[in-house]
């Protein structure tokens, strides 16, 4: 063990990093200050290989100097150092966060590039039981569930970052006071950060103001709120093999920037149960979004129960939610999907350009095949109104003579349904009466006969081409949807 360290004072890491490899890399995120030197010096006095990475936000003059004396410090124990400059506020203006947030997400591309690049096991960082009181605190001021009351848990995972490498907060059972005396005992010397006293920034406005102020009605009230997040986290955990048993049983499909659910299920679910569902959803389909706001997730809810508001019950039935996605119903389904996501259509048959076709077999693409066969007898008729496979029609041969041709639909389509004496409605009244969806309209087949409807495909059969009892000879279509 070195000199320098004084173990009558080190206090204990927390037990779940006991578990890493001391013989495999950890990445340390070394500021120069207190909190992560300490952090540095308690993992190496533990025996760790430890890497330390020091990002140069470039916010204040002495960002360099800072980045200097975490360097010294580090190579002075024995510990590898890398270091990298970026321009935080250049970052923050250019895609639109706040200088905080902008920091956050320049600091984690650091460390977890450093982490792969150095093929280490996980990330230390320093937060500490201060950090997870304000934390608490902004979580609560800007409306939050039981997942931000809870606040930061000693190992978590950053899916907008790495989903596999996992972050590690060892002191977070430490106050600042702890890791200072730390440092004063073992000769650490640290620098303070002056940004930490401005006040314009969110955090530090209610560690120099807030808490001080809750502090004069519970002397004790950061260690309260520390109780409590403890205390919630052991019901999140309760609260989330809850949402894992009925996540198995809510989702039918997954894809790629979907995830659909059985609407059944969920207009069984408590809202509250729809409100988690939706939640780990949206965070599964933008792992960068953070903070899912409570009222989305209530209207989304309430939309599955029909007691939302009007416009989420709109023939549309398509509900905005944030960061690019949305929600839909489609007959037993409901979906949350990106905006910009290629959703599957091969349930149902599809075709965008025109296609001739004749006898055997057509290769309609989107996993269809068309099989077109000539069948002579009698009693066709009865034979074809015993057929109940919607995707197998029979046409009048002698009436079926011509180009025959499968296309898309087409903007003010007419066709005379069979069973209505050859009276004419719109193609689109079909769809909206057999609620079809919306995104399969466009590119639904027709079986054209000479440029007239002879068959809505696996839909509806038209008067011109039926068969009549008089019927010899016809045309019997199969439409197969491929393995």
């Amino acid at each position: 063990m070195p000199l320098w360290f004084n173990s009558r004072v080190t206090p204990n890491l927390n037990p779940v990093f006991a578990e890493f490899d001391r013989s495999r890399p950890v990445v340390v995120g070394v500021s120069g200050g207190a909190d992560s030197l300490c952090l540095l010096g308690m993992l190496k006095e533990a025996g760790f290989w430890v890497e330390a990475a020091h990002l140069n936000h470039q916010l204040r003059p002495e960002s360099k100097s800072d980045e200097n004396h975490a360097r010294k410090i580090a190579t002075g124990i024995g510990v590898s150092f890398t270091a990298e400059s970026v321009d935080v506020s250049g970052f923050a203006s250019e895609h639109g966060l706040s200088i905080e947030e902008a920091a956050r997400k320049c600091r984690y591309q650091f460390l977890f590039k450093t982490t792969r690049d150095k093929k280490a096991q996980a990330i230390a960082v320093a937060h500490t039981a201060d950090d997870q009181v304000e934390t608490i605190l902004m979580h609560l001021l800007r409306g939050t569930g039981l997942s931000g009351l809870k606040g930061m848990l000693p190992l978590s995972y950053l899916p907008e970052f790495d989903a596999e490498i996992p972050l590690i907060r060892p002191i977070l059972h430490l106050w600042r006071s702890d890791t200072e005396a730390y440092c004063r005992q073992n000769k650490l010397e640290f620098v303070v950060d002056a940004s930490n006293i401005d006040q314009t920034y969110f955090r530090n406005k209610l560690r120099h103001r807030l808490i001080p102020e809750l502090e004069t009605y519970n002397p004790q009230f950061k260690k309260a709120l520390l109780r409590m997040s403890i205390s919630l986290q052991d019901d999140h955990e309760m609260l989330s093999s809850l949402v894992d048993l009925a996540w198995e049983d809510a989702v039918v499909e997954q894809g790629q920037g979907f995830i659909a659910f059985s609407s059944a299920v969920l207009e069984k679910s408590t809202s509250g149960m729809r409100r988690n569902l939706f939640k780990r959803t949206m965070q599964k389909l933008r792992p960068g979004l953070r903070d899912v706001d409570f009222d989305v997730l209530d209207l989304a809810a309430r939309s599955i129960s029909g007691k939302a508001d009007a416009q989420v019950v709109s023939p549309s039935r398509m509900l905005d939610l944030t960061g690019g996605l949305y929600l839909f119903k489609e007959n037993e389904r409901t979906y949350i999907a990106q905006y910009e996501a290629d959703l599957p259509s091969g349930n149902w048959p599809q075709i965008k350009d025109r296609l001739t076709v004749k006898s055997g077999i057509t290769d309609m693409g989107n996993g269809w095949q068309l099989d077109i066969d000539s069948v002579s007898g009698d009693n066709l008729l009865s034979t074809a109104e015993a057929n109940e496979d919607p995707f197998t029609a029979w046409l009048d041969a002698d009436k079926a003579v011509g180009d025959l041709v499968i296309r898309p639909t087409q903007r003010g389509d007419f066709f005379q349904p069979l069973g209505m004496n050859g009276q004419t409605v719109k193609l689109s009244d079909l769809f909206i009466n057999l609620k079809l969806p919306k995104r399969a309209r466009a590119h639904w087949p027709l079986f054209m006969v000479n440029n007239q409807i002879a068959w809505v495909m696996g839909l509806r059969l038209t008067h011109p081409f039926r068969l009549e009892a008089s019927t010899c000879q016809a045309l019997r279509i199969h439409l197969k949807r491929l393995p």
